[in-house]
């Protein structure tokens, strides 16, 4: 079942669960005739007729993808949990802090997890490549957390809904812009993430910009090596931790620009290398916010959930 979500990341999703040889779509619940303020909002009365077309759904259904945020969120979850259900959250993380047992969705970092796992919550469009791109230095403990600057770059498809409706008069001719200068929450999804998986607090410095006509999200990393590490050691770094990972890819420094041509996929690219001058490490990390942060992570969690290869249907 997906609920409420639409627009770009709704067709890549729809697109992807379509040609999934495992599965077919149950129900489909775009935003406008779910949460209409009078049919569902008003009262929040179960008789109305849009909690009864989401309970439908959600019956319907094995899996739940769902897109909802504020009191429609709230109910969707309670009566999917109390049906059964399994919940893949679109909405970049919060089911994680609202119910217990919840599983971080990013397969590459917490797959054993997901294959037990009620609900999973899908990362935050610029948090996905910022974490990729930092995870296999702090595992090795190869870094200095509190060194650590990102700055993400994306057109602005990657903006989170409120945020779109204030830029949507940014156009192709327009040149690049701020977007947060100090993306705070950003910022602490990425040190939560340290802290769950490695036990280290990192004071993360995180900035984020538009650039017109991308799709793509492109997040840079500046970090201090503690250990000195130089040449090949970096790449081999990488390497070795996703030699499991077939979706994300890892180049030295000349491969990232070339990735540009295939961003609709569901890879993330990863570029690392060593600053000959000085311990600091540069990465660069691609993404397709629709497929790769939204779409095919959520199949990808989706196939873990269901006990099958994390690659089919992709």
């Amino acid at each position: 079942g997906i609920i409420g979500v639409k627009g770009y990341f709704g067709e890549a999703l729809s697109k992807l669960v379509a040609g999934h040889p495992s599965a077919q779509v149950s129900s489909v619940m775009n935003i406008p005739e779910f949460c209409e303020a009078d049919e569902y909002m008003c009262g929040s009365s179960k008789s109305r007729t849009g909690y009864k077309s989401m309970i439908d759904a959600i019956k319907k259904s094995d899996i739940i993808f769902n897109g909802l945020s504020g009191e429609i969120w709230s109910d969707v979850y309670s009566e999917a949990v109390s049906c059964g259900k399994r919940i893949i959250d679109i909405n970049s993380g919060n089911a994680v802090r609202a119910y217990p047992g919840s599983v971080y969705g990013l397969s590459e970092l917490y797959r054993d997890k997901m294959k037990s796992a009620t609900i999973a919550a899908n990362p935050s469009g610029y948090c996905a490549g910022a974490l990729l791109g930092l995870v296999p230095l702090a595992a090795k403990k190869l870094i200095d957390m509190d060194s650590v600057v990102i700055e993400s770059s994306s057109g602005i498809s990657s903006l989170k809904r409120n945020d779109k409706i204030i830029e949507t008069g940014m156009t192709n001719s327009s040149g690049v812009k701020i977007y947060k200068v100090e993306s705070g929450d950003y910022a602490k999804e990425v040190n939560d993430q340290m802290l769950t998986l490695f036990g280290m607090s990192a004071s993360v410095s995180y900035a984020s910009y538009m650039v017109p006509g991308t799709k793509g999200i492109t997040t840079t990393i500046k970090v201090d090596s503690y250990s000195g590490i130089r040449g090949n050691g970096v790449l081999d770094a990488y390497k070795e931790f996703y030699k499991s990972n077939p979706f994300v890819k890892v180049s030295g420094s000349t491969g990232i620009n070339e990735g540009k041509k295939d961003i609709r996929k569901a890879f993330c690219k990863i570029e690392a290398s060593a600053d000959a001058d000085s311990d600091k490490i540069n990465i660069t990390t691609m993404i397709d916010d629709a497929v790769r942060r939204v779409a095919s992570q959520a199949i990808q969690t989706m196939n873990l959930m269901c006990g099958i290869d994390g690659v089919i249907g992709l």
